[in-house]
This record gives C-alpha cells, structure tokens and sequence, in this order.
C-alpha cells in the first residue's frame, strides 16, 4: 500500500468522524427547535464514559436565622412594593 493511500485513508476516518459529531450536533439542535430535550438520557448513557457515577450534591440547608432574615426582607420589599404601586 503506497503512503499516499494510507494518507487518504486516515483522512477520510478523521473526516468521517467529524461529520458523526457535527450531525449529532445537527440532530440535537433539531430537537431543542421542536422542544425537546437535546439529548436523551440513553444517548447521553451511551456517551458518557464507563465510570463510577458521582453521588449526587446535597443542596444547601438555610438555618433557622437565615429564614427569618429572608422573611423579613421579603416581607419589607412586597410592603414597599404595594405602597409605591397603590401611590401611582
């Protein structure tokens, strides 16, 4: 096989590869268009590689002081709010 060939070759498998990744981009863009998601969960298995799945965040817990704090300036900003929107 003359080099040239195995040249060509290689080319073609790197261009090829690169057209799979652009029509599944292709593909994804389609289906957030009609709203879907872009890709679904089995693609995304199939994609991802083979480790062990990181355990999910915890979401952060407010103390109880912190929920007062929030209330309190909620409750202050809707009281501005109505006021300002009832003096238009």
């Amino acid at each position: 096989m003359s080099d040239r060939r195995r040249i060509l070759e290689l080319a073609l498998e790197s261009l090829e590869a690169k057209k799979k990744e652009i029509d599944s981009e292709i593909a994804g863009m389609r289906r957030e268009l009609r709203g879907l998601p872009a890709k679904p969960a089995a693609v995304k298995a199939a994609a991802a590689p083979k480790a062990k799945a990181a355990p999910a965040k915890k979401r952060a817990r407010f103390t109880r002081e912190e929920r007062l704090r929030r209330s309190q300036r909620m409750k202050a900003y809707w009281e501005n709010w109505r006021k300002k929107k009832s003096s238009k």
